[in-house]
Parts: structure tokens; sequence; C-alpha cells
């Protein structure tokens, strides 16, 4: 997280002071690495973390809890939105809709256009 904040900083205060300002906007969708003996949807089998532990949350109050965590380590005015859970509904729709991984990164445009996207996102 410290890498993503410094990045998110900079491309702000870059952008700022021209009509055009960069947005950071994250998604909690699905646990990559559930704690056992719940599956990885990457996978299919256990995959825990070594330093993240974490059950695959069953409600969307559960989801938002942990959302809420992510929320606490980002820095300045950086959105975290929750993908839909709920018993009887659609469950994971953005995370359907735009590619089953667990840290994608895409640039859309004003227009919603998805200008460029990273399969795996890292500041590096």
């Amino acid at each position: 997280m410290p890498a993503l904040n410094d990045l998110a900083t900079a491309l702000y205060d870059q952008t700022r002071t021209v009509d055009e300002v960069v947005h950071f906007v994250h998604i909690y969708v699905i646990e990559p690495h559930p704690l056992e003996p719940e599956p990885s949807p990457y996978r299919g089998t256990p995959w825990e973390a070594r330093d993240y532990k974490r059950a695959q949350p069953k409600t969307y109050a559960e989801r938002v809890a942990l959302a809420a965590e992510v929320r606490a380590l980002l820095e300045g005015d950086q959105l975290v939105l929750v993908d839909e859970l709920t018993p009887k509904g659609r469950n994971n729709p953005l995370w359907c809709s735009y590619g089953p991984a667990p840290t994608l990164g895409y640039l859309i445009d004003r227009d919603g256009k998805v200008v460029k996207e990273r399969a795996w996102n890292s500041v590096t």
C-alpha cells in the first residue's frame, strides 16, 4: 500500500493544476487467499497468503468490513467500492465482468472507455 499511496499522491499532484485529474478507485471483490479449507477462486484449492489471514466473506456486511480495513490503509481521497454479494442475487458482478483476477488495474477515461489495463497492478 505505501507504493500505491505514493503513486496516487504523485499523480493527483501532477494533474490537479490542469483540467484532467486522476482518481483512484479500488473495488473490493472476492478474497484471493481465504483461510483454509476454503479454496482460492484462482486455484480451486486452498492458497493462503503468508501475511494475510482472512476468511472468505459470506455476507455483504462481512465484505464491507474487510473493505474498511483496506480503506484504512489508503491515503488521500482514494475511494473503495464493494462488489455485490447477496444470498439470492448477483454475486461478484464487477469481478466477473472486468476479469477475475486479484489485482487488476484499469485506466478509464471520462467517457468510461478503458484505455489501459494491467493484469497485475503494480507501481513498478
